[in-house]
């Protein structure tokens, strides 16, 4: 579609600035739009080129090899289609059986790499450990009843963690067996997992003689779980209690 107003561009092959009418448009003339569609094909032939010149000189060298007896490991490598640490870590195996000469020179027979192939066995098919399906989920909200954190900290301690979910519906949920492994990991105290009573920062500072400032940095130091509700910020008292009576 064309433009109302000129748009200003830079000429992707002489590197001029432009007006251009449309969004497509790469190029200030015909003849740099010519003179880059020379250049790209040119590099098309080039590479092309390049790609058959070096299938040729590997197959050159496949023939070569073909009459040699004895192969290092960048011939048996070649001869493979294999990098040179592959060649090294099947002869540490004692698959390719190998003579070491010198510290620099290591020999393969060529036979014993044909003779690998002789007798050969059914193909092994490698299976992986099947993963147990995951049949308890929590929501959100349960994870938020039970370890007393908001909503936004659960989201973060899923990316984090790498915790699996899954949607029903429009509600999330969140593997339970890995959520509970984290907790547990952060030394959450299970005997403290009915957090029926949570109190507001001023109920703290009545019940435990504590200025504002006090709570506040009593209760990011020991991370209590907390919650809100109807804009409330609420702590929960077991928590509190539980580091008051250590610290009697």
């Amino acid at each position: 579609m064309r433009a109302k107003e000129p748009i200003k561009k830079i000429c992707e092959y002489c590197g001029c600035e432009f007006e251009a009418y449309t969004q497509n448009t790469r190029y200030c003339s015909h003849d740099c739009n010519r003179k880059a569609y020379r250049e790209i094909k040119r590099k098309e032939v080039i590479s092309f080129t390049a790609s058959m010149a070096s299938q040729t000189k590997r197959e050159r060298v496949k023939v070569d090899l073909s009459e040699r007896e004895y192969l290092s490991i960048s011939e048996a490598a070649n001869l493979l289609g294999w990098c040179k640490q592959s060649v090294y870590n099947y002869c540490h195996k004692g698959i390719i059986p190998a003579k070491r000469l010198s510290k620099r020179t290591t020999l393969i027979r060529k036979k014993d790499i044909e003779a690998l192939f002789e007798a050969v066995e059914p193909y092994e098919v490698l299976t992986t450990g099947e993963r147990k399906p995951i049949d308890e989920w929590y929501t959100i909200d349960e994870v938020t009843e039970k370890y007393g954190l908001l909503r936004h900290r659960i989201r973060k301690i899923i990316n984090a963690e790498g915790i699996p979910t899954k949607k029903a519906g429009t509600c999330t949920l969140i593997a339970k067996g890995k959520m509970d492994a984290y907790f547990r990991k952060k030394g959450f105290d299970a005997t403290l997992s009915n957090l029926a009573e949570w109190i507001t920062i001023a109920e703290v500072m009545e019940t435990y003689n504590m200025t504002e400032y006090g709570v506040r940095t009593f209760v990011s130091r020991y991370a209590i779980p907390k919650k809100r509700l109807n804009g409330k910020l609420y702590y929960s008292k077991q928590h509190i209690d539980k580091l008051k009576n250590k610290k009697i």
